[in-house]
């Protein structure tokens, strides 16, 4: 029996991709996870998520992990569409996972329809999915996926920061590094694959720009 977990990170960030990753782990894999302290990927510190990430690496049976542009989510969201955006690479990363069972962290208020989303463009029918909220907490194999998704996606804005050599904190709209680097920097040519134009806080920004060059 094989069990996966699929879980995203970066859904709420201004800055760089959403991640979706999946994984699978046989029981003897599962096992020797247990006393390593994994976690949701949000209630660990940097290190300790690289240190899992690691070890997760030479666990899992099979891995799948997608990064979704600032530009895809930017077309889904201005469509009020993010749900089915995460839901049909979710499908994607279950089509290519070996797996038997896969728990999934469902995004949708509604877990069930969340699934059923899944279930409608699934390819590998055998496979039985099941869809719940905090499942990145409650469920080791979830857990494991949120860290890897969330190494992955730390590692994306790192490199983003050294192609436009400029500091960008987290990419979340709260990190004070981040607010610094919209205002600053949105309107720079070489920033626009980057952003999130849809995002409220980015839209405020661009509304003030706009303003100022009325006056």
């Amino acid at each position: 029996m094989l069990l996966g977990g699929i879980d995203e990170a970066g859904r709420g960030s201004v800055i760089g991709p959403l991640v979706i990753a999946g994984i699978s782990f046989d029981p003897t894999g599962i096992d020797s996870l247990r006393d390593n302290g994994i976690t949701d990927s949000k209630k660990l510190t940097t290190l300790k998520r690289e240190t899992l990430y690691t070890k997760i690496l030479q666990t899992a049976v099979s891995i799948f992990v997608c990064r979704i542009s600032p530009v895809t989510i930017d077309n889904y969201v201005n469509r009020k569409k993010l749900n089915v955006l995460e839901s049909r690479y979710m499908t994607i990363i279950a089509d290519n996972i070996r797996a038997d069972k896969i728990i999934i962290d469902a995004c949708d208020v509604k877990p069930d329809r969340f699934k059923q989303s899944i279930l409608k463009n699934l390819t590998n029918k055998s496979v039985k999915i099941y869809c719940f909220h905090k499942a990145d907490t409650d469920n080791l194999i979830v857990s494991a996926a949120s860290i890897m998704a969330k190494v992955t996606r730390d590692r994306e804005i790192r490199k983003i920061e050294k192609i436009l050599c400029k500091k960008i904190g987290s990419g979340y709209p709260s990190d004070p590094s981040t607010k610094l680097f919209l205002r600053n920097h949105l309107f720079d040519n070489d920033n626009k694959n980057y952003i999130r134009f849809s995002w409220s806080p980015v839209k405020k920004l661009i509304d003030e720009g706009a303003q100022t060059k009325l006056f």
